[in-house]
């Protein structure tokens, strides 16, 4: 099955200077580091976009809505994402998931 026209869009998009400018720029902002795991970011990390309006997709204007992300964590965040949006206590419930996994380990 082939990309959509919509996600043909957003590859070219990506693949622009300006796009991957502002990836270089926020990478060296953040010291090469994932701010979720603190781990350091790697070929496959992702200029995540914190607005997820599709009008704003292409919208490089304002540069604190991207942030740098590891592939798994920017795949978790997108997950988690569809959770949080609608109960922010998935992330205390998770917490509570963790601490007995660790407690266990």
């Amino acid at each position: 099955m082939g990309l959509s026209y919509n996600q043909k869009l957003k590859r070219n998009f990506r693949n622009t200077k300006k796009w991957k400018e502002l990836r270089h720029k926020k990478n060296v902002e953040q010291k090469g580091i994932d701010p979720v795991t603190l781990g350091k970011l790697n070929k496959t990390c992702n200029l995540h976009h914190l607005n997820l309006d599709e009008e704003q997709y292409c919208n490089l204007t304002n540069e604190d809505n991207f942030v740098m992300l590891n592939k798994q964590t920017h795949e978790v965040v997108h997950w988690l994402w569809r959770y949080y949006s609608k109960d922010e206590g998935v992330l205390f419930r998770l917490k509570e998931v963790l601490d007995k996994m660790k407690e266990l380990n």
